[in-house]
């Protein structure tokens, strides 16, 4: 398949709008119950220091580096214009880029072309394809877009650490996923060594994560972790109208506007997704009632991959359901739905047959 063009899709999905517009659809509803839920529990805040250098001004040198960085291979977006001609005509292009992102960051307004995107499917591997819900959109966007979102990108990774706890693995410089692997392996060994056989270990995969982010909860918690001012501000007009076309068999549909989503393909969108569930991750840990394993002095809950999880639980037959329960909690607020619903046990129980007939 040629990067950039969508693979051949049975004609019955010719128009697949309706579902698409679902998918992306604003299900916004309980805000001040979002507000609540992020009282409820103690989250990692930017110092001023922090805040101060995330909200810098953008600088030639920075805008330079990123064109120089960009993969020339790569599809461009609806603009057509491609990584080459950037690095080709850098010279004239930085001083432009420059004036433009100065005056996004005084007025927080992006020109109407960085809210469009063009969104291709890609079949997921080993999936019925003749099931729409089995491809992955993934979004072009102008390449002058990612430009800036790439600068927005390396700010936040300066202070991403503090913000996300090292559970979680993906999108995380100097992170690996091994390093969660081998973690579960571990605890395997642990609880095969122990007498009091009384654990679970669940994995549980969101459906569609990144197409189901709310908007107004990523930006309250985004503001809650202390990042506000100018970067606050450009965060907010990139989700403010974002529209999107999908290409389907080569052919453009119509455009439709995307309420609920943070975009694949999107710099920006593994970090955001990241601090949106770093929220649900320290709920998770700070409530007493899910008891996860102890080895040592730590008590472990939570391996993150992304959007994949796997849960360590002691005292499953209370622990699950209260788990289980706060994962509702958050679905309800469509905050990340349908993640209550994808979960399996890939480490049978292991409980003491005396305490389950108790």
């Amino acid at each position: 398949m040629i990067k950039g063009i969508s693979p051949l899709i049975p004609q019955k999905y010719k128009l697949p709008s309706e579902y698409d517009k679902h998918l992306y659809a604003n299900k916004l509803e309980n805000l001040e119950e979002m507000d609540k839920l992020l009282e409820t529990y103690t989250l990692p805040r930017l110092n001023q220091e922090e805040v101060e250098s995330l909200n810098t001004a953008m600088k030639s040198s920075e805008i330079e580096a990123v064109i120089n960085s960009l993969t020339i291979n790569k599809s461009p977006g609806p603009d057509e214009f491609p990584a080459v001609f950037y690095q080709r005509y850098k010279e004239e292009l930085v001083p432009f880029f420059l004036k433009l992102f100065q005056t996004i960051e005084k007025e927080g307004l992006l020109p109407n072309p960085f809210y469009e995107a063009s969104i291709i499917l890609i079949p997921k591997p080993g999936k019925d394809t003749t099931k729409k819900e089995n491809f992955r959109p993934t979004s072009l966007m102008s390449i002058s877009a990612k430009i800036l979102y790439k600068i927005l990108v390396n700010q936040i990774q300066q202070h991403i650490k503090k913000l996300i706890h090292h559970s979680q693995v993906s999108f995380i410089p100097g992170m690996q996923g091994w390093f969660n692997i081998y973690k579960s392996i571990n605890i395997i060994h642990h609880i095969n060594r122990t007498n009091d056989k009384n654990h679970t270990i669940i994995s549980i995969d969101a459906e569609k994560s990144f197409d189901k982010i709310q908007h107004p909860f990523m930006l309250k918690t985004l503001n809650k972790l202390g990042i506000d001012g100018t970067y606050l501000k450009i965060v907010r007009a990139i989700y403010d109208t974002p529209t999107a076309n999908i290409i389907l068999n080569g052919q453009k549909l119509e455009a439709f506007p995307l309420k609920t989503h943070i975009t694949q393909g999107h710099p920006l969108s593994p970090l955001l997704f990241n601090i949106v569930l770093e929220v649900l991750a320290r709920a998770m840990r700070q409530e007493k009632e899910i008891k996860g394993i102890q080895i040592g002095r730590e008590e472990v809950k939570l391996s993150l991959f992304a959007d994949d999880m796997i849960v360590y639980l002691e005292n499953p037959i209370v622990s699950t359901p209260k788990f289980l329960k706060l994962i509702s909690k958050f679905s309800s607020l469509r905050i990340q739905k349908s993640m209550c619903k994808n979960h399996k046990h890939f480490y049978t129980p292991i409980i003491d047959k005396q305490r389950a007939k108790s």
